[in-house]
């Protein structure tokens, strides 16, 4: 019998596993995909999530894979900067924001589980919880084996195959909101130069939607950009045929964003016209119903990260959360698997985690959704003209930190004495 088996090896699957080594405690991952799997556009991560990276010793190789900055600029769509938000920052926060690509997160999280002697078992497709016992639960897979261990940790994302049976009837809905990522070298942009008045990084709000640009390596010659479209439900087939047809997302793109009627700068423009549509990709926004637990009844089983939340891009935080999720979850199961734990504080200790992880992440929730609905179109010139000056004077009154610094200098380790 395992002692925890970790379901999914993305982003919050790991993160939990090198914790957990750190406990001392052996774990096993088990991953659907192959090792050499693709998947997803840039992610951008805030202090907390770097913070979490930090604690890890990983932190230091990322920040130089990808963009370092502090502040993202609120623009509009004739490229008047409307206020500043300080992504990250040294002195407030220790870090700066970070713009990466998603593959070179997991890459090195990988890459470290590998160093630490952490087994990872690809090609293994879990279906579901088999049964739940006092001590254990069992999960099969769909090749036939069924997996025993004392915790299972379902890391498995939006479409988890564990958080059924936790919470039957939580299948995931379509928020209304999708994204188009692209990427374009900044040589081949001839209005870079002037950037019609654009500070980089940058989130442009037009009447018809919004329009991050946001470089995405090291030296910021790579420009990745982050449309937000309004879009009907597809069902997950339909998202997954759409991610494919690249064709069809330069065209959206180009209804949407190129027509100058629709208000946005030469630069957005110039981005759009210019993507390698090789490089498109698409992002569903959707969200998981709120869950009054994210563990079984006899607390067997855990669903942490978009398993058990699913937070939209739309606040930069669905990847932060999810290893804040990851690191005070492995303090709990440190604490539960020591020698002197007494089995019957077993529910308590999981509800102390389950009270200020649901607490946090409603927070964030009402965080992000309210930067999804001034990403949304202003069909009506008040309408978008009301918007522009909430996010101006939004900026007057809280300044640069936005009001953020409670998200922002989150630190799991000055917690921990909360969930003992």
């Amino acid at each position: 019998m395992l002692t925890v088996a970790i379901i999914g090896s993305g982003m919050a699957g790991p993160v939990l596993a090198l914790f957990l080594h750190k406990h001392s405690i052996p774990c096993v991952l088990f991953e659907l995909r192959n090792p050499n799997s693709q998947q997803g556009g840039n992610i951008a991560l805030a202090p907390n999530a770097l913070r979490v990276l930090d604690h890890l010793g990983i932190y230091d190789r990322l920040r130089l894979r990808g963009y370092n900055y502090d502040e993202l600029a609120f623009a509009n769509g004739s490229g008047l900067v409307l206020g500043k938000l300080w992504n990250g920052s040294q002195k407030l926060y220790n870090f700066a924001a970070l713009r990466i690509h998603r593959s070179i997160v997991k890459e090195e999280l990988i890459r470290e589980c590998e160093k630490k002697g952490i087994e990872i078992r690809w090609g293994k497709k879990c279906t579901g919880v088999e049964e739940e016992r006092e001590g254990s639960a069992v999960i099969r897979f769909e090749d036939g084996e069924s997996v025993e261990a004392q915790f299972v940790v379902a890391a498995d994302g939006i479409h988890s195959k564990i958080r059924p049976f936790i919470f039957p009837g939580s299948d995931p809905t379509f928020s209304g909101l999708m994204g188009v990522m692209g990427t374009v070298m900044a040589e081949d942009l001839k209005s870079l130069g002037e950037k019609h008045g654009l500070d980089l990084p940058c989130m442009v709000f037009g009447e018809r939607g919004s329009f991050a640009i946001m470089p995405a390596n090291f030296s910021g010659n790579e420009l990745g950009y982050f449309a937000t479209l309004e879009a009907e439900d597809r069902g997950r087939e339909g998202w997954q045929k759409l991610e494919k047809n690249q064709q069809e997302l330069k065209e959206m793109l180009n209804e949407r964003f190129l027509p100058e009627e629709n208000g946005f700068p030469a630069l957005v423009q110039e981005l759009v016209e210019k993507t390698p549509t090789e490089t498109l990709t698409s992002w569903p926004f959707m969200s998981v119903p709120h869950l009054d637990s994210w563990s079984s009844p006899k607390k067997r089983l855990f669903v942490i990260g978009d398993a058990a939340h699913a937070i939209p891009p739309t606040g930069g935080q669905g990847a932060a959360m999810a290893f804040e999720d990851a690191e005070t979850l492995a303090y709990v199961l440190a604490r539960v698997l020591a020698s002197d734990f007494n089995a019957n504080n077993l529910p308590d200790i999981v509800s102390k985690w389950e009270h200020h992880r649901h607490a946090r992440i409603v927070k964030v929730i009402d965080f992000t959704t309210k930067n999804g609905d001034l990403r949304k179109s202003s069909p009506h010139y008040y309408e978008h003209a009301a918007k522009e000056w909430v996010i101006w004077a939004t900026f007057k009154w809280m300044g640069p930190e936005g009001g953020a610094h409670w998200m922002y200098a989150y630190n799991a380790e000055s917690v921990l004495g909360a969930l003992a």
